[in-house]
């Protein structure tokens, strides 16, 4: 199996590489539609609420001029578990940023850009999100953008001018051998195209990308057993009681005393199941 950047690890990996600054500038340069120049990154790790919590580092963090960009691949679509998962990330991020003792900053914007896979909802190619009150904007310094890639694939499919534009974008989820001739004369996707072979032939590497895919697959078909269960279980309750409010309705009707075993008996227990949610 080859993979692309749509992996999360290999997109961070890539983005900390010896050319993941010039990488990282054009990617950037093409969602912010200007010229964008990283002045440094920042090597963070979130402290942990509880310890359950997973591990969270924030790999690819860095500063733009007067704002602290988090670029996140989100490969598995926008469910409202990953929404709510991302904002806590940039909400800790916020917050590690305010020291005690010193005056807030107002200055610096804390900015999220989610490059999202597996998205069919999307309505265009980003979508810009800010905290906002009844009268508008509450405020700028805190928002999320969101990167729908199918829809930037979608729109350029059959427009050239689109495709030289997006090409930085469409480029992540491409193997080596698509980009040997997609725009062959860029020097940031010939980069690009070089980074992503070498960690493609690196076997600890992608053994390591397989081991944490096994344990995502697991982990998510453990959750769904769980949710069969548990829907199982609150079906047959509810139909036991429907059972047994049914019977009281008969015995009432006929004014004939009956016993809750009688209508266990009498009235088969009617339950269904709701699939469970991930």
């Amino acid at each position: 199996m080859i993979y692309t950047a749509k992996n999360d690890r290999l997109f961070k990996t890539i983005a900390n590489g010896k050319d993941g600054k010039e990488i990282l500038e054009a990617l950037l340069s093409t969602i912010f539609n200007e010229k964008v120049e990283i002045l440094e990154f920042i090597p963070v790790e979130l402290s942990l609420d509880t310890e359950k919590e997973r591990k969270k580092t924030l790999d690819v963090l860095v500063r733009v001029d007067k704002s602290i960009i988090n670029v996140e691949m989100n490969a598995q679509g926008l469910s409202e578990i990953v929404k709510i998962r991302n904002l806590s990330y940039l909400c800790k991020l916020f917050s590690n940023n305010i020291k005690k003792g010193e005056g807030i900053d107002t200055e610096t914007k804390f900015l999220q850009i989610n490059l999202i896979y597996n998205y069919k909802k999307a309505k265009r190619i980003m979508n810009k999100v800010y905290l906002k009150d009844e009268d508008g904007i509450y405020t700028e310094n805190f928002g999320t953008w969101n990167v729908y890639m199918e829809k930037a694939e979608e729109i350029c499919y059959n427009n050239e001018d689109e495709r030289k534009r997006l090409r930085y974008l469409l480029m992540l989820n491409m193997t080596p051998e698509e980009l040997k001739d997609f725009f062959p004369e860029d020097e940031i996707i010939r980069k690009f195209r070089g980074e992503v072979m070498k960690l493609n032939k690196n076997t600890k590497f992608i053994r390591e990308i397989s081991e944490e895919e096994e344990r995502l697959m697991i982990s998510k078909q453990e959750g769904q057993t769980q949710g069969y269960n548990d829907g199982k279980k609150d079906g047959m309750k509810q139909g036991m009681k429907q059972g047994i409010k049914e019977g009281m309705k008969q015995g009432i009707k006929y004014n004939v005393p009956i016993s809750v075993d009688t209508i266990r008996r009498r009235y088969p227990i009617k339950w269904t199941y709701k699939e469970g949610i991930e």
